[in-house]
């Protein structure tokens, strides 16, 4: 998952790319990472996304697609929880 997070794969795909059905890529996922698949990959793309924010120009479009989402309006919808700003605000504030 460390090498693929951007890509737009689902939980199904990264279990039958580890060789594993979604039950064991799950239960052993859980047991490393000490959190659920789904969580992990949302956090390591906001992160990413968070990292584009700040060191580039990409518009919240060409993030969405280059982290791996296909629905811009999801991404700023997630976004906003995490870091309670859009990510339009957060970058006008991180170059404040």
């Amino acid at each position: 998952m460390e090498e693929n997070f951007t890509f737009n794969l689902n939980l199904t795909d990264f279990a039958r790319l580890s060789g594993r059905s979604l039950a064991t890529f799950h239960r052993d996922f859980a047991k490393t990472f000490q959190t659920s698949p789904g969580q992990w990959l949302k956090q390591k793309r906001l992160e990413y996304a968070k990292h584009l924010l700040e060191t580039t120009d990409l518009s919240v479009n060409e993030i969405t697609m280059e982290i791996g989402l296909e629905n811009t309006s999801h991404f700023i919808k997630i976004f906003k929880e995490c870091y309670n700003d859009s990510p339009l605000k957060y970058r006008k504030s991180a170059f404040a």
